[in-house]
């Protein structure tokens, strides 16, 4: 890869991993001497204390602190906004999504303008929570039916972007936090920006993660008012 690589990821209330998490990060990517911006979305937990750690010993580290909880939205793209490579990387700070999988999706950049996760096979295996897995699918149909996009899931929290295909449509998005994935590729894709997806597998820790609820009630309710925005607003679709 010639262009520079940044990659994002928003952090919330991961005090007690964020800073290996960081150091796992460039080891995983040491060939390609990524900037990475870590942004802290409102955390009260020690995350904050945790980055200015990690600023001591890697250079190359950017922190965005947002005062309160926006949403993992709105911790993206102000990612984005502070970020300066011409290939930028959203990748959950949790590290569910191993980070030495970033060379393969960026390599797909060379046919594509975005490249999107997708953990489908890797949740196959059995290890992943049933729920999750049917939630999950239930979900991509959902969205594939409704959207025709050209990926079968939007979700997954690792996707490169080419810079100047953030930059055409981050300003229109404006679901801050579950559906936020959603409306971007939504927007990309009628502003005729490329997409394919790309295998991803989870990490030992992504089976633990847990499902509420309303996490589910506000993915659904955000979901139909950008179905709404698609159908009744000229320029939303292609």
């Amino acid at each position: 890869m010639t262009q520079t690589v940044s990659v994002v990821m928003p952090a919330y209330q991961l005090g007690e991993v964020i800073e290996q998490n960081i150091s796992a990060v460039f080891e995983a990517l040491s060939d390609l001497e990524p900037e990475v911006i870590v942004v802290d979305d409102g955390s009260t937990d020690g995350t904050s204390e945790a980055i200015d750690r990690a600023l001591a010993t890697h250079p190359k580290l950017v922190a965005v602190r947002l005062v309160e909880n926006r949403g993992k939205g709105r911790a993206l793209l102000s990612g984005f906004e502070a970020s300066s490579g011409g290939l930028v990387v959203f990748l959950d700070a949790d590290l569910d999504l191993p980070p030495d999988q970033i060379p393969r999706l960026l390599a797909a950049l060379n046919d594509a303008d975005i490249v999107v996760g997708t953990k489908r096979e890797s949740m196959a295996s059995g290890t992943y929570p049933g729920l999750r897995r049917v939630l999950s699918r239930i979900f991509a149909l959902a969205t594939g039916g409704v959207f025709r996009l050209p990926v079968s899931e939007t979700q997954t929290g690792l996707k490169a972007f080419r810079r100047d295909a953030l930059e055409a449509v981050a300003g229109r998005v404006r679901i801050d936090r579950y559906a936020f994935d959603i409306e971007l590729l939504v927007r990309a894709h009628a502003a005729g920006f490329t997409m394919v997806e790309a295998p991803v597998r989870l990490g030992g820790r992504a089976a633990q993660s847990s499902l509420r609820p309303s996490m589910m009630w506000n993915l659904a309710k955000d979901t139909a008012r950008i179905a709404w925005w698609w159908a009744t607003e000229p320029g939303f679709r292609r």
